[in-house]
This record gives structure tokens, sequence and C-alpha cells, in this order.
């Protein structure tokens, strides 16, 4: 990764937005960070231009606006000339409940707008944008074959794409995000981009404490108690182990990964378990 090379990360204001912001900064990668929040947007990108010398820009972004989408991905293309490396992160939670009967239909709306068709608009818009662009000269190393690259997308989908656990609105979008990846990979992979998808376990992020507050005190000690030490390392993620995943997913270290969902759980999609304890 070249100093002169750009990416976009959506729902960066914190967490592993941020986390992700600050790992390909310390790369010398010019960031646009893309977020509703625009106080918490704006810190980010100051602490990436005074820690690593970068070049951030902050655009406010409601990924499930298609209009919105377009302009971000515009900002950089007018900001830098190109987009080398996109993750589309941004998401909404969902409060876990132990009966559909409990879900209401705005929520249901709600999850698939963001975090299913707000991954889409991003994806779309990011790789139109690639194939535009000269493809760059990527040298492996140590036998100095060259492959091309026109650019590298990662969407964040998560392990409750793959168990569901309670979750019915947020697990079936990320579990489209993972379909949307392969899709995105047969509609781009001849143009030299590449699109993988990251799922992550639980993590302690900056929301975290506030999500288990959401929730009814019953479920927050089975998240507590029971979905945690379910997870064989005994903990939660740091946003930092979920970046360096990413990283390595969108940087010329991984250029024949295509279409892959790489799960970052700590083990916790190799246990069985379920959100109903008489299951």
């Amino acid at each position: 990764m070249s100093v002169k090379q750009s990416a976009i990360i959506t729902g960066a204001g914190q967490g592993i937005g941020a986390a992700i912001g600050r790992k390909l900064a310390a790369r010398g990668i010019n960031i646009l960070i893309a977020d509703l929040n625009e106080t918490t947007g704006s810190k980010v990108v100051q602490e990436l231009i005074d820690t690593f010398g970068v070049d951030a820009i902050f655009v406010k972004t409601d990924v499930s606006n298609e209009e919105d989408v377009k302009n971000m991905v515009q900002a950089a293309v007018d900001r830098w000339g190109r987009l080398d490396y996109a993750c589309n992160n941004a998401g909404a939670p969902e409060a876990m409940a132990r009966s559909e009967e409990n879900v209401p239909v705005d929520t249901f709306d709600r999850m698939y707008a963001i975090n299913q068709r707000g991954v889409w608009l991003c994806q779309k818009y990011e790789c139109l944008q690639m194939q535009k662009q000269e493809a760059r000269t990527v040298t492996l190393t140590p036998s100095n074959r060259t492959v091309l690259s026109r650019g590298s997308v990662v969407n964040i989908s998560s392990v409750n794409g793959i168990t569901g656990l309670g979750l019915p609105g947020y697990s079936a979008a990320k579990a489209a995000v993972q379909s949307l990846t392969r899709t995105g990979t047969q509609f781009y992979g001849p143009w030299h981009i590449r699109v993988n998808a990251v799922s992550p376990g639980a993590i302690l992020s900056d929301g975290f404490p506030h999500w288990l507050k959401t929730l009814a005190p019953d479920i927050r000690a089975f998240i507590e108690n029971d979905i945690i030490k379910a997870c064989p390392a005994k903990r939660q993620a740091y946003p930092e182990e979920i970046a360096d995943t990413v990283s390595w997913l969108l940087s010329d270290e991984s250029t024949f990964m295509n279409g892959s969902n790489v799960t970052c759980d700590g083990g916790f999609t190799a246990t069985r378990f379920s959100a109903n304890p008489d299951a």
C-alpha cells in the first residue's frame, strides 16, 4: 500500500470502523470517514491527520440513501483521483429477542435498509468507480511475478449471519451481506477488483455497553454470562483485532482472496449454541 492510495470506511466514527481507519492510516493510506455522526466522525478524521500525517476527510452519509452513497464515492474521487480500498462497515444493531413474536416489522425493515441495502449500495458504487480506474501492477514476493488490481472491498458481515442467535432482522441482513459479497466477486472479479467479507463475533466496542443497556435484564445476563463464555477464547474481540483482519484482506498481501467470508470470532462458530436455553 502506497502513500498515494485512498480508502473509504463507512460507519467509522467509532468502534471497528475507527480502528480500521487507524490501521490503514498507519500504512499511509488517505482516508474518507463516512458516518451519520459528524461529531465523532470529524474527531476520528482529526486523529488520523494528527497521528499518522495522512490526508483524511469526513462525509456525512446515510448508507441506505443512494444519493448519499454516490456523493460519498465521488468525494473520494474528487479529493484523490481514485478509490483503491473500501470497507463497508456501517450497520445498525438489533435488540435480541427470545421469540419472533417480539420483533416489530419496522425493526426488521430497518435492519434490511441499513445492514443489507446499505452494503449493496456502497459495494455497487465503489466497484463501479474502481472499474473506471487504471489497474495497478502488484509485484508478488519473492518471485517478482505480477498481478493486476483495480481495487479491493471488504464488507462487514457478522457471525449472526451464520448462527442466527435471536436476531432475525440483523441475522438475515448479515447473511445477505455474505451473498452480496459473492455476487460482487462474480460481477467485478474479471475487472481485477476483489470483494470479500469479514464476520466478527462479539466485540468490545465503544457502543457495546450502550447496546447491552437497551436489553431486558434476563437477555443482558444471557449475553454476558452465556454467549461470551461459549466462545473458546472466553472473551470478546477488541476492535483492533477485527481491523487487522480487514486490513490484510484489503491489502496486496491477499491478492487471491476473492468472494471469501472470513470469520473472526475467537472460535465461536466452532461451537454449538442456541439463543433458546430450552432448545
